[in-house]
């Protein structure tokens, strides 16, 4: 799986934001704001890869258990796929 390329990360008085452009901002108006896990995540997902890389990803970054990590992408997939960003 691959986000939406018209997504940008930016660092702004001290929050992380990803800000749809182009046909994005159409399918999702308005500014996200993630977490460093999240942009991590954003970074991974730009490559283009599976929702248990994601998993492995965080478990490697983060003391966080599988199950923790399995948790938190399958909710993050879902708030991007909610808004039309994969």
């Amino acid at each position: 799986m691959k986000i939406d390329n018209e997504l940008v990360i930016r660092h702004v008085a001290g929050e992380i934001l990803l800000i749809p452009t182009g046909r994005a901002a159409l399918n999702s108006p308005g500014i996200i704001t993630l977490t460093e896990s999240g942009a991590r995540l954003v970074q991974k997902l730009r490559e283009g890869c599976e929702a248990a890389d994601l998993v492995d990803c965080l478990m490697a970054e983060y003391e966080v258990s599988r199950e923790q990590a399995e948790q938190d992408v399958a909710k993050f997939l879902g708030k991007l796929e909610e808004r039309g960003l994969l």
